[in-house]
């Protein structure tokens, strides 16, 4: 696997994703945003103070997302490079776990909202927007590699749909 994109800047992430290269791409970028956004939301809450459950689950997702980034850059090049089942595979499971946890995110943001204080109030709405944007990004790419293949993960289909209801019932993300 590649090397981390976390342990390079955002000005070299960025280079990268301008390059001609397959990767990183969409989902990676859309992950890093999600991070950024539930980043955010743990800030809000951490000034706000008294619900450190709360931020201990956005920075488990935190760290999912992280991963889902980098998950990403992987699968895109081992599919690039063998283009067999195996990568295939991969090339939709990366994208679902980066999914997964952007809705996951998605839901402690809405929980979030009702407890952050009225000045960071701001920065709870944007943590929610970003992730919202991301996952939707995140879908559009995960649909893309299953574009003509759902009779060989009909799950996958399910899944992704699945998390996009999820999505819908937070009342934010069809803002």
């Amino acid at each position: 696997m590649p090397r981390s994109i976390w342990s390079e800047s955002l000005s070299s992430f960025s280079d990268a994703l301008a390059a001609t290269r397959p990767a990183p791409a969409g989902v990676t970028a859309a992950a890093v945003v999600a991070e950024l956004g539930i980043s955010l939301m743990i800030k809000a809450m951490s000034i706000t103070g008294g619900h450190e459950e709360l931020v201990d689950a956005a920075r488990q997702e935190a760290a999912h997302l992280r991963g889902a980034a980098d998950d990403d850059v992987g699968a895109v090049l081992e599919f690039m490079r063998d283009r067999d089942a195996a990568a295939r595979r991969q090339a939709i499971e990366a994208p679902m776990r980066g999914a997964r946890a952007a809705v996951a995110s998605l839901e402690l943001c809405v929980r979030a909202s009702a407890a952050v204080k009225p000045s960071l109030a701001v920065d709870q709405l944007a943590a929610e927007a970003l992730i919202a944007g991301a996952l939707r990004a995140i879908l559009l790419c995960l649909n893309a590699n299953l574009k003509g293949r759902g009779a060989e993960y009909p799950e996958a289909l399910a899944e992704a749909k699945l998390i996009e209801d999820r999505a819908r019932n937070t009342g934010v993300y069809s803002r």
